[in-house]
């Protein structure tokens, strides 16, 4: 990254540890656990195989750093911040993640600059009833321009993706404010990154202001409605638009729950009575 050099040259820890063996990657579930879709299914079996692969190699990767304290944890993810240039996405079990105004505060600056931030959360943990103390810190930062989407499940504890070089992931069975792996290779950053872009599609996008549902909507959903009011079936809907028809029941599925209802009938009656044939 440039202007900065590595986030944790002086933070590297050589010791027996075998670094990418103790990445926390497995979901709750288990390894095998099917993840609501089998792309992203087929993306964790992918970064699985490549920790193992990078386990199995039995010697510290120099691409690898441990990092041991929430002090140097904190130091070098805020060097990660300051050297990013386009993008910023993390996946967090928990939110929000660290110190709510902290947290605000360093998405302003982000933003700032240009930077696009996307984070990924548990849909209990945004939509449930824990998610009413949250509110005002995410509508604050929603406000400010931060993408948040909600997954009904995580390939990975936590993640935070600077660019597209730099990851920090928990070591395994460790919160990652006690012990961290810093990944500073594209390479080997690839795989996560594709796991969270998998994650990303198969989630939902969270809304926090009150506000008609419809006015969110986009162009395609709204095609998708007027299509499926209409009377045309998932496939000819998805041959009309281009699409797979497993997008199409996907956008359906979300359809129902921005606009309330329980069946794809109320959807064509939501939009008959809207006045959109």
């Amino acid at each position: 990254m440039s202007g900065t050099g590595h986030p944790a040259r002086s933070a590297r820890r050589h010791s027996g540890h075998r670094p990418p063996c103790m990445v926390d990657c497995w979901p709750a579930g288990g390894r095998s656990a099917n993840l609501g879709g089998g792309r992203v299914s087929s993306v964790e079996l992918s970064l699985q195989e490549l920790l193992w692969r990078l386990a199995a190699q039995g010697h510290d990767d120099p691409r690898i750093t441990r990092l041991d304290g929430i002090a140097v944890i904190h130091s070098v993810r805020d060097r990660m911040f300051r050297a990013c240039r386009t993008s910023m996405r993390s996946l967090h079990s928990q939110l929000p993640h660290w110190d709510q105004a902290a947290s605000a505060q360093r998405t302003a600056e982000l933003r700032s600059r240009g930077i696009r931030i996307q984070t990924i959360g548990p849909r209990d943990g945004l939509l449930g009833p824990e998610a009413v103390a949250l509110r005002g810190y995410l509508t604050a930062v929603v406000g400010l321009g931060e993408e948040i989407r909600a997954a009904e499940r995580l390939p990975i504890t936590q993640l935070i993706l600077a660019d597209r070089s730099t990851a920090m992931v928990p070591v395994r069975a460790t919160p990652l404010r006690q012990a961290a792996l810093l990944i500073e290779s594209e390479e080997l950053v690839r795989p996560l990154e594709a796991a969270f872009q998998a994650t990303w599609e198969e989630s939902e996008t969270v809304e926090f202001a009150e506000h008609d549902p419809v006015d969110r909507l986009g162009r395609r959903s709204r095609e998708v409605l007027v299509l499926l009011a209409a009377g045309l079936t998932d496939e000819a809907i998805a041959r009309e638009l281009g699409v797979t028809d497993r997008t199409v029941r996907r956008q359906i599925s979300r359809l129902c729950h921005k606009l309330r209802v329980d069946c794809r009938f109320q959807l064509g009656l939501e939009v008959a009575r809207r006045g959109w044939l």
